[in-house]
């Protein structure tokens, strides 16, 4: 397998759980077990009476790697503009989940979409999944409930190869826009079936997935909920958890009480506000009752017209700027442990490469301002960094 997949983001807890790697695979040998990032399948061969371990990943074009958002920093998405929306039509509504499915159901009509690869949950139990649909019917019939984790992308060989969709909206965590946008944007001639049926993103605003058995360990033991009548769980103001019951009612979950469900990968995610997505929706910024939209690539500008023209969303330019600025700054909180991750990976590379010891201790002293002295250079770098070639280190 790809030895930088496995030491750059595995070793290291920074896989984003997309699944992207897992649909790119050429040798079909990544599989979800693990739910914190994919596992190796060792496949054998037979010979005679011996049995071999076949290097499946000796030879391959690393797919994995193309497709994977930690090994990329692409850079944010401009807003083009920043509305305050809520559906319209049958019903009225700010709930992001609404306003999603009315973008959705307006580009199946107007076939600018065969479908769309969703994050959704089984209705009975709340457990994710990564749902293919490709009727209004379909779309309309979701019960997506956000922030409890599934790799979304892991079902885009089932919607392009399976079900033969060619024009593809992909909706889910800012993370899954961050792997849909390295697959619009590789160039690899084997990859152009993902480029090219990749036609719309949409990101929820997102401070971290958390994953399923949260469900069990806190709504159903601590708060005594019986999952079947939860409608939605929600990012709350606080940085909490929001349970919305089907009979209206509503309870919360202290942030705190939800680090341990948090998928480790998602502490040094940086994108609260899907910088890579086409359209990024989230409650912050909107007045009561609405939900704000960031459009950030004419795509997306498109699909929003196309919604409009419907009657399916109406919209304004009531929004907090302030508020969405200040969710961005929490980008600067996580700044430092992502950082910390690069000092590690450059460290990696110092064990095995001694000239790379004084670029590590560098990395490390403008983090935490460690002072270097003359006899600590020394000991780092006993002249071993171009750096120090000729001066007496």
């Amino acid at each position: 397998m790809s030895s930088r997949l496995k030491q750059e983001v595995w070793a290291l807890d920074r896989c984003s759980g997309c699944g992207a790697c897992v649909a790119t695979c050429a040798k079909s040998v990544l599989y979800w077990a693990n739910e914190q990032h994919p596992l190796l399948e060792e496949r054998q061969k037979a010979l005679g009476l011996s049995r071999l371990k076949l290097r499946t990943c000796e030879v391959c074009d690393k797919f994995c790697e193309l497709s994977c958002p930690r090994l990329a920093e692409p850079g944010p998405l401009a807003p083009l503009r920043t509305l305050s929306v809520r559906s319209a039509g049958v019903a009225c509504s700010g709930s992001p989940d609404d306003v999603v499915q009315a973008i959705l159901v307006a580009a199946r009509a107007a076939d600018l979409i065969d479908g769309a690869i969703v994050l959704d949950v089984d209705p009975w139990t709340l457990a994710p999944r990564a749902r293919v649909v490709g009727t209004v019917e379909e779309i309309g019939g979701l019960v997506a409930v956000p922030h409890l984790w599934a790799p979304v992308l892991s079902a885009l060989n089932e919607a392009i190869f399976g079900r033969q969709l060619r024009r593809l909206a992909i909706v889910g965590m800012p993370c899954a826009a961050e792997g849909a946008r390295r697959l619009r944007e590789t160039d690899h001639p084997r990859l152009s079936p993902y480029r090219n049926a990749i036609r719309l993103t949409i990101a929820q605003f997102c401070a971290g997935t958390y994953m399923p058995s949260l469900v069990e360990a806190l709504v159903e033991r601590r708060l005594g909920i019986e999952r079947r009548s939860i409608r939605r769980l929600a990012a709350a103001a606080d940085g909490g958890l929001a349970v919305t019951l089907w009979d209206g009612s509503e309870y919360s979950v202290a942030r705190a009480d939800l680090e341990p469900f948090t998928r480790r990968g998602c502490g040094t995610c940086t994108d609260y506000l899907g910088e890579s997505a086409d359209l990024a929706i989230g409650d912050i910024g909107a007045p009561a009752g609405r939900t704000t939209l960031i459009v950030r690539s004419p795509a997306g500008e498109a699909f929003l017209q196309n919604t409009l023209a419907f009657g399916l969303l109406e919209s304004d330019e009531l929004v907090n700027v302030q508020a969405l600025a200040d969710a961005k700054a929490e980008k600067d909180r996580r700044a430092r442990g992502r950082a910390l991750v690069q000092s590690r990976i450059l460290l990696l590379d110092a064990l095995r490469e001694p000239r790379k010891r004084a670029e590590a201790r560098k990395r490390f002293v403008e983090l935490f301002g460690t002072p270097q002295t003359e006899a600590g250079k020394r000991e780092v770098c006993d002249g071993g960094c171009s750096a120090c070639e000729g001066s007496g280190c």
